[in-house]
């Protein structure tokens, strides 16, 4: 039996075939069940040198030792036997050097390639936060967004749970693994592209910025292309589709809001969004006004004052409103 297909039996990667064939040789013959337990114990002790946050080779390998002469001294030898085999010896060294040189090379990936082998959580508070995944996918996490992504060793595909808030991402392609993010009852499928998806009060919507997505739920499956969207409702997990008419989705992410000849209203809708505040326009000449401009996404206030004098149009402050005309 290899030890590659032993590996990938505790880290539960296997076919349902090659689970059945090491089961079956296991329980061939007792030679075979101790060192299959042996090589278990050796996996499960080496394991915790490769999940430290910091790996000192050294400390690891007297980690080991340790290990090994407190098992060696609970079982004692056996019928003259001596207290260590060299098949035992090389699976253990094995396991150790191995383990070792990933726990040192995982340290340079993402999240220490935890995503390899475990869910790896990921959080914004009040401001936005920049990721980098596993296989090199960006991705920009909105203020108040909760995520989690796996992308196993040996698995079929890259997957993300998206539990609140937006994210933006970037992906890289790779047909082999395709990339997967699920929102409550609905998923959203990659290759490779640009896009943003939000978890919002009743409604999921995904905007696709470059490429394509494949969006689907238990009942209905679109695709979006460059600017377009879909909304799709939590209650009846219908799915609208329609064109994006702007990139104000994305000012988390550029840190600005462009408007080219576009309506007034459209750009309160976004600042709106991005500010939490209740902007309103309450005249028919605001209502009926476009403008053209780059606003950073800095204080609301600079970009009111900017507003207005690029318009002339008048602000004033009614309660928690901000009224424009």
């Amino acid at each position: 039996m290899e030890d590659s297909l032993l590996i990938k039996y505790l880290l539960k990667e296997t076919s349902k075939e090659e689970s059945l064939a090491v089961k079956s040789w296991v329980g061939a013959s007792e030679e075979n069940e101790k060192y299959f337990n042996d090589f278990c114990w050796v996996w499960k002790k080496s394991k915790e040198i490769a999940n430290a946050d910091e790996f000192d080779v050294d400390e690891a390998w007297e980690q080991f030792k340790q290990n090994r002469d407190s098992k060696l001294l609970k079982s004692g030898p056996r019928g003259g036997q001596r207290f260590l085999s060299w098949p035992w010896i090389k699976i253990a060294a094995s396991v150790v050097l191995l383990l070792g040189v990933f726990a040192i090379a995982f340290s340079f990936l993402p999240h220490s390639g935890k995503a390899y082998y475990a869910s790896v959580d990921l959080a914004s508070l009040e401001e936005s936060k920049e990721e980098v995944l596993l296989d090199g996918s960006q991705l920009t996490l909105n203020k108040h967004t909760r995520l989690s992504y796996r992308q196993k060793f040996l698995g079929d595909d890259r997957f993300v749970t998206l539990m609140e808030g937006e994210a933006y991402f970037e992906v890289q392609k790779n047909p082999k693994k395709p990339f997967i993010i699920a929102v409550d009852e609905v998923e959203v499928r990659v290759l490779g592209t640009s896009f943003n998806i939000k978890k919002a009060e009743g409604k999921t919507i995904v905007i696709v910025d470059e490429g394509l997505v494949q969006v689907s739920t238990g009942k209905d499956e679109l695709f979006l292309t460059k600017n377009e969207k879909a909304t799709i409702s939590t209650i009846d997990e219908s799915i609208r589709k329609e064109p994006s008419r702007n990139q104000l989705f994305k000012y988390y992410v550029s840190k600005e809001f462009v408007a080219k000849d576009m309506a007034l209203e459209e750009l309160v809708e976004g600042l709106n969004e991005a500010y939490g505040s209740k902007i309103e326009l309450v005249s028919e000449r605001a209502r009926s006004m476009s403008i053209t401009t780059t606003l950073p996404f800095g204080p609301l206030e600079d970009n009111l004052e900017i507003i207005r004098q690029t318009l002339g149009v008048s602000i004033s402050h009614e309660g928690g409103a901000i009224i424009i005309e």
